[in-house]
């Protein structure tokens, strides 16, 4: 039986750092150009699969009909396709992590199969969390060992790599504060993943739309278009965002697969632009674009990621012109109330979505929404439940969500794990396609729980959205997106500065006015809070300086940045 009285912790093994020889250091830089010629090298050949498998892809659409009766047909068969993954892809591989943590918990397959149908999928996944069985954002990602009682253990992602041999695109996260992970997501996997967004699609009247995508150059970040296209809806502007990479062969690699989806998606779908690379930051002509489809009397769907669509409704505003009749599909970071708020100024409308982890998107967009970031969770091919023990903080409970996959054409396999999110999780009756489709879990309010530390203290940045999005600009000037904190060392004394990044572009800005407000924003809250506010300033640790904040090679600007992640 699962035993809920499991001990479990998940805590790092200290090590201690050595100085590597300089040959060694050599030849680990070797050793990293090789193994990247060798996967620009294996890129080739999927290229070219890819391009033999993109026009049967592109031919057989997916209708809204055919959509809703297939994730009918899923959510109805959803417990049996858990077991048969955990029986053949856990229970049956003796190296297994997750059969590790299973066997800790004293949790035989029998016993899985009794407990998920007598008490359902997710209350039995809570269960196990319980135990033991769960996954943090850093075991997971392979930068912690794995702790439970005596049992300790590493593990990677590629670890949980399904056996697929489908064709599809290698993707690549984009790092924000950990090492870039490589995925490879199958077109099965896209297509399953469009049956959620047809309805979503439906949701939000978007298959009345004309359609425009404004993302990175990279490869693996086309799901939009090839959802579009198997939607047969034709992506009439493709502007594309540069981003840096390794070497020639990566870079030709990027453009040679974006120009062969569009071909393709015009040859054999409804039609892909060619992307239109813009210089970064320059989204004036997207702004352009939109005003020429209102001339025509269209309205437009402008799929960006969040900081991105707000940047571009802040140019409409600049500019005195309205963006009415648009939503921006978004995602990728957190939609608060003062971004939502930035976007409907300008005249437009916000669907969100949220991918836990890149390739897997989670949630949808609800179509009556009640909360600004509220979204359907998508339990036809997932589930997602919070973990029970909450994190242990000076401060309100916050419990991480965790995923559990559940079909064979996921990149991943994923057992409980955790990405770093938390949210608000709820079930109601909005009327919306989505809810009606089946979709009945609704989250909100999701947000990240990272910590940034400084002189020994550890702050976790959950209330960070509404001190730079909201509070600042409304006292200084500027609005989300103008204000960053960044968490540097020095090089000359190794000493950790909490850095307050301000756009040069807000104009005169009291500096020692904005330091004294983000100290007194910073001490808000518990007493913890308060204290170490009071140490980063006897220290000396919080500065401010004029530059324009970080963002990602997506257009990401999130309220914490820390260098080097």
């Amino acid at each position: 039986m699962i035993n809920g009285d499991a001990t479990y912790a998940a805590k790092g093994r200290n090590r201690m750092q050595t100085r590597l020889p300089a040959r060694t250091i050599t030849m680990n830089g070797l050793n990293t150009r090789y193994r990247r010629a060798r996967e620009d090298l294996g890129k080739i050949g999927s290229t070219v699969a890819l391009a033999a498998a993109l026009p049967k892809f592109f031919r057989e659409r997916i209708t809204l009909q055919q959509a809703e009766e297939e994730i009918k047909r899923l959510l109805e068969k959803r417990v049996e396709r858990f077991l048969d993954l955990a029986r053949t892809e856990i229970y049956e591989r003796p190296g297994s992590p997750y059969l590790k943590l299973l066997k800790h918990a004293g949790c035989e397959f029998s016993d899985l199969d009794t407990q998920v149908r007598r008490h359902g999928l997710e209350a039995t996944l809570v269960v196990l969390a319980n135990a033991g069985v769960y996954l943090t954002s850093d075991e997971y990602k392979g930068k912690k060992d794995v702790v439970r009682a005596r049992e300790a253990f590493r593990v990677f992602p590629g670890d949980f790599d399904q056996r697929n041999s489908s064709v599809g695109l290698t993707m690549q996260s984009s790092g924000t504060r950990n090492a870039p992970v490589r995925t490879f997501d199958s077109l099965d996997w896209v297509t399953l993943q469009v049956m959620g967004y047809a309805v979503f699609f439906s949701a939000h009247d978007f298959f009345s739309c004309a359609h425009a995508l404004y993302g990175s150059m990279l490869a693996g970040r086309v799901h939009g278009v090839l959802r579009n296209a198997k939607l047969g809806i034709r992506t009439e502007r493709w502007f594309a965002r540069k981003v840096p990479v390794h070497g020639w062969l990566e870079e030709k690699y990027h453009y040679s697969t974006n120009k062969l989806i569009a071909k393709m998606g015009t040859w054999f779908g409804p039609g892909i632009a060619k992307p239109a690379y813009l210089d970064r930051g320059d989204v004036r002509p997207i702004v352009e674009w939109i005003l020429e489809k209102k001339r025509e009397g269209r309205k437009c769907c402008v799929r960006a990621v969040v900081s991105n669509a707000a940047r571009i409704a802040r140019v409409a505003l600049d500019m005195g012109v309205s963006l009415e009749g648009t939503t921006f599909r978004m995602g990728a970071e957190p939609l608060t109330g003062a971004k939502r708020k930035l976007v409907e100024q300008a005249g437009a409308r916000a669907a969100p979505t949220f991918a836990y982890g890149g390739s897997v998107n989670a949630g949808l967009g609800c179509g009556n929404p009640a909360f600004p970031d509220e979204v359907h969770v998508q339990q036809s091919l997932l589930a997602l439940v919070e973990r029970p023990k909450p994190l242990d903080y000076e401060g309100p409970p916050i419990h991480p969500l965790m995923l559990t996959t559940l079909h064979r054409s996921a990149p991943r396999l994923l057992l409980n794990v955790e990405n770093g999110d938390y949210a608000t999780m709820l079930r109601r009756d909005c009327g919306c396609p989505l809810e009606k489709a089946g979709f009945t879990q609704h989250l909100h309010t999701i947000r990240s729980f990272e910590k940034f530390t400084s002189e020994g203290m550890s702050y976790f940045g959950t209330d960070l959205f509404e001190l730079l999005e909201h509070t600042l600009p409304s006292e200084f000037g500027g609005g989300p997106g103008d204000y960053q904190l960044v968490e540097e060392e020095e090089d000359n004394n190794g000493q950790t500065r909490l850095t307050l990044l301000v756009h040069p572009e807000i104009g005169n800005v009291d500096e020692q006015k904005v330091l004294a407000r983000l100290q007194e924003g910073l001490a808000q809250g518990s007493r913890p809070s308060l204290f170490m506010a009071g140490v980063w300033q006897q220290a000396g640790t919080l500065r401010v300086r004029r530059q324009p904040p970080h963002a990602s090679e997506r257009g990401k600007i999130l309220p914490l940045h820390i260098l080097g992640h």
